[in-house]
């Protein structure tokens, strides 16, 4: 959470509080928020976390968030690792004001850099005297009474400000080869890596991502309302000191969420500047802090975890997550997913897309990869072994057959539509498109006269020309027919609900047919829009005309691939179409 951000206090659309004096007794709404499950794995279980995770997943998934208390123990503790092990570690400290932002235009209250630099054991004597001077004991105040605290000091508070250490790069798990829990594959070094992962295709270090941050906190520290980039999974470890309070929605509820903040918490400036995505890109900065009573009003599922250390915190696919710090202490936090995640990465990519945000991981690439990796090995599996019943085949396989339906359909229209476009083989690495900044994996137009930014085939170039005035060309990945030949194997198995994909004249292309993108959790069937087991659904009103054509193409057992025509300005001669892959997965 580097340079500035900022927390919020609901809001009317002009800016006037709607908080109004509370004290503490006006907080017992903290009391009625549910407590998300924890699960104890046995020493087995522990020894493969993303089975175990997956195994929970149908559950934990409902809630948002759910807590795992670790079997094990570090046998170096987090204070021997950053002091001894990593000789010369300082971090330097955000400071947060301890009170909420009106959202007026002139209004709003930011996190910024305090300049001073710290060692461990430096800022944990400054966070133990600051909570001696508030509270005048070191320890002893349940996690009731400080959670109720921190609400009332927000809502009521002026001048008050904390420092966390935030975003630090690094990890507090020990490289001593006699560390159980270091050497296990709960170690937050190697978990976005393990085998199960996608995340482990991804080809450099990403911190925060593929590789883990430290959070080093003090009383109220505090992490505002976010969801994981590309509605990715989270695990954070509490290594050392005084408890955290979680608070999460499940990943179903996130379009409530949205809505509910976009009416609720923001102003009115910011409804007319941004629209209806107004509020996931405030929400996507990490700066939006609120009290969760206001989720408790709208009828917005949200729960809550207290972390101790030794307890990881696992957030799931697009849960909106938010909290805050005990006292002192030392956290660390990675991203991973499961095969279960990509039609969740589809969902983000193509939102990314649709609001020009710059994609931190290639999720085509990742998909064309991991499908790949899946059609070698099914050709030598054992007949026996139906890995092709399986959630996680389906969750690689359909929105990868999307994906390559979508190029296929593509190319030959471009062919078709031009004949002076050239195509060549792509060897080179992520590229991402000028207009959407999608990752441009399988395909995508560059002009090689002037050697432009490459523009992805999700945008229909009219006319087929440059700004310089040349054609453009078609670069294709030089595996492009691998690609193609998997996803002809695919489809001659049978998908969810005794389905087969074809690959031609199964889908129909009309620009004309714009659909809404509707994302939900796929692992709630009852929470569906459309009530399939894998469907990221439950987003907005299609129109009646749509929801019909939907309705016939289900009970048809038809798989239809809509375009949503968006225009992009600022781009001559380019109309934006875009597909919606995962409307369709079950």
């Amino acid at each position: 959470m580097a340079g500035k951000s900022s927390i919020t206090q609901p809001a009317t659309r002009h800016g006037t509080s709607k908080l109004t004096k509370y004290d503490l007794a006006d907080l017992e709404w903290t009391n009625r928020i549910p407590e998300c499950p924890t699960y104890y794995p046995s020493d087995h279980e522990f020894e493969h976390p993303l089975v175990f995770l997956q195994k929970i997943a149908p559950e934990a998934s409902k809630y948002g968030i759910c807590k795992i208390v670790s079997p094990i123990a570090a046998s170096n503790p987090a204070a021997f690792v950053l002091m001894k092990e990593k000789k010369d570690f300082k971090f330097e400290t955000n400071l947060q004001p301890l009170r909420l932002s009106k959202w007026k235009e002139k209004e709003t209250i930011t996190f910024s850099m305090s300049g001073r630099k710290y060692t461990y054991h430096e800022f944990e004597a400054l966070a133990n005297k600051t909570f001696f001077s508030r509270f005048h004991c070191s320890e002893g105040l349940s996690s009731s009474c400080v959670e109720k605290l921190f609400w009332h000091e927000m809502m009521h508070g002026e001048k008050g400000t904390v420092e966390y250490g935030v975003n630090v790069e690094g990890s507090a798990f020990s490289c001593d080869p006699d560390d159980r829990l270091g050497t296990s594959k709960w170690n937050l070094k190697n978990f976005s890596r393990l085998l199960q992962s996608p995340l482990r295709l991804v080809d450099r270090e990403i911190p925060g991502i593929t590789d883990p941050m430290l959070y080093i906190g003090m009383l109220f520290s505090m992490f505002a309302w976010h969801v994981e980039d590309h509605y990715l999974y989270s695990i954070n470890y509490h290594h050392s000191g005084a408890n955290k309070t979680w608070y999460g929605v499940p990943g179903y509820a996130a379009s409530h969420f949205e809505k509910t903040v976009l009416q609720q918490v923001y102003c009115n400036k910011i409804l007319t500047k941004h629209g209806e995505h107004g509020a996931f890109k405030f929400l996507a900065q990490k700066t939006t802090m609120f009290p969760p009573n206001v989720m408790l009003q709208h009828d917005v599922e949200v729960y809550k975890a207290v972390q101790k250390p030794g307890e990881f915190i696992i957030t799931f696919p697009r849960a909106y997550h938010a909290g805050f710090s005990h006292g002192f202490n030392c956290g660390e936090a990675v991203n991973f997913a499961t095969d279960d995640w990509f039609p969740f990465g589809a969902a983000a990519s193509r939102r990314y897309a649709l609001l020009r945000m710059m994609p931190l991981i290639p999720y085509e690439e990742l998909l064309c990869k991991e499908a790949m990796l899946v059609y070698k090995s099914s050709r030598v599996r054992s007949s026996k072994n139906k890995f092709e019943d399986t959630a996680s085949y389906k969750a690689i396989v359909q929105p990868f057959l999307h994906l390559m339906q979508f190029y296929m359909t593509s190319l030959l229209r471009l062919k078709k539509s031009s004949r002076n476009l050239r195509s060549y083989s792509n060897t080179s690495g992520l590229l991402i498109c000028r207009i959407c900044h999608r990752d441009c994996y399988v395909a995508y137009l560059l002009c090689k006269n002037c050697f432009s930014h490459p523009i992805c085939l999700f945008h229909d170039i009219a006319p087929n020309t440059c700004v310089c005035g040349r054609y453009y060309s078609i670069f294709k990945r030089n595996d492009i027919l691998e690609l193609e030949e998997a996803a002809k194997s695919f489809q001659q198995k049978k998908e969810c609900c005794n389905e087969t994909f074809s690959l031609s004249g199964l889908f129909s292309y009309n620009r004309n047919e714009c659909i809404k993108h509707l994302e939900d959790n796929p692992w709630q069937q009852e929470k569906s829009v459309r009530g399939t087991a894998n469907s990221p659904g439950a987003a907005s009103k299609p129109k009646t005309q749509v929801a019909d054509c939907i309705k016939h193409s289900v009970e048809n057992k038809t798989k239809m691939l809509h375009w949503t025509n968006n225009v992009l300005p600022s781009e001559k001669g380019i109309a934006t179409i875009d597909v919606d892959f995962s409307l369709f997965i079950c």
